[in-house]
């Protein structure tokens, strides 16, 4: 009968542990020695802490704002015929190659490729980094939002800032970790695009809701005092500690348990955050508040960065 690896552990005598242990050590510490040979050392060490992730679903491509493809121009209105896998319904009946409808230009010291569209984010390509490695693997929006979310077209997998609050933890523990900004509508997808996955459910993202109160029910009712809610929310949490500990493969009630007590410390944090009246007119005037065209995501990208400010990991503001 084939040892199992429980077996196997079980059977080895001190000395074969000792002697397996030091080997693993050795190799460990050689590839490392080989490794510091051949890879040099770190001239910008990682400084950031904190993130702002702008999605602009459904917005201008890569190829009208910072990525231009000289031989799509060349090939303008040729027919195209698409293969592979990225065969589908939507992609069915004849096509044609299209060229961006902008003109590109030389931006900043980097001469950076960026759209003439762009009347003041081309001041600023000095500061920018483009990437333009992504690759597609689906032609529709919703699977589209999933792979930029979390890494897989079908969703499931934990967002990207559920990553980052997993690993670095939260700066302040009367804030998530990780915030959404939606728009009045979900983007399409919905609330998968910022789910925990097979985290924790501690880790997915806290949606703040566009207009009116951000969180349903934030505040407590009328008449009742902070140290009448602590008294039920203690009371609460033994009920559901009992309920827990015949269930501690429930992760979903422990989240549920701590979104309580995070929404109790909420109650005195976020409202001076999402309050923007301290802003000068110069700061509303930068980010486009007061603009009938701008003024939704100038909100979003102010309170992202007031948020950031007080100790949230990630934000992400959609469009």
């Amino acid at each position: 009968m084939k040892r199992t690896s429980q077996n196997l552990v079980a059977n080895l005598t001190r000395r074969e542990a000792l002697y397996g242990l030091g080997l693993g050590l050795g190799s460990l510490a050689f590839s490392s020695l080989l490794r510091a040979e051949r890879v040099p050392g770190v001239n910008h060490p990682a400084k950031a802490k904190r993130c702002i992730f702008l999605m602009m679903e459904g917005g201008p491509s890569h190829i009208d704002t910072f990525d231009p493809k000289p031989e799509l121009a060349k090939r303008h209105l040729q027919k195209f015929n698409r293969s592979g896998d990225m065969e589908s319904a939507m992609s069915s009946g004849q096509r044609y190659f299209v060229k961006s409808p902008f003109d590109f230009i030389k931006a900043g010291k980097c001469g950076a490729d960026v759209s003439a569209e762009w009347k003041h984010l081309k001041e600023r390509v000095d500061d920018m980094c483009f990437y333009r490695g992504c690759q597609v693997e689906s032609v529709n929006h919703p699977t589209a939002c999933y792979h930029v979310n979390t890494g897989n077209r079908f969703g499931g997998d934990p967002a990207v800032g559920a990553w980052v609050t997993y690993g670095l933890g939260s700066l302040n523990d009367n804030l998530p970790g990780f915030v959404v900004l939606p728009r009045n509508s979900y983007p399409q997808g919905g609330a998968s695009n910022w789910s925990n996955g097979f985290l924790p459910a501690d880790y997915q993202g806290t949606p703040l809701r566009p207009e009116g109160s951000p969180i349903l029910d934030l505040h407590a009712p009328s008449g009742m005092t902070r140290k009448d809610q602590r008294a039920n929310l203690d009371l609460l949490a033994t009920l559901n500690g009992k309920h827990f500990k015949a269930r501690p493969q429930q992760g979903e009630l422990d989240a549920r348990m701590s979104s309580y007590e995070l929404a109790y410390r909420m109650q005195m944090e976020v409202p001076g955050i999402l309050d923007l009246k301290g802003e000068t007119g110069k700061t509303k005037e930068a980010y486009g508040i007061g603009d009938a065209k701008t003024d939704s995501f100038g909100r979003k990208c102010l309170l992202a960065r007031r948020l950031i400010e007080k100790g949230v990991r990630f934000v992400q503001a959609y469009a």
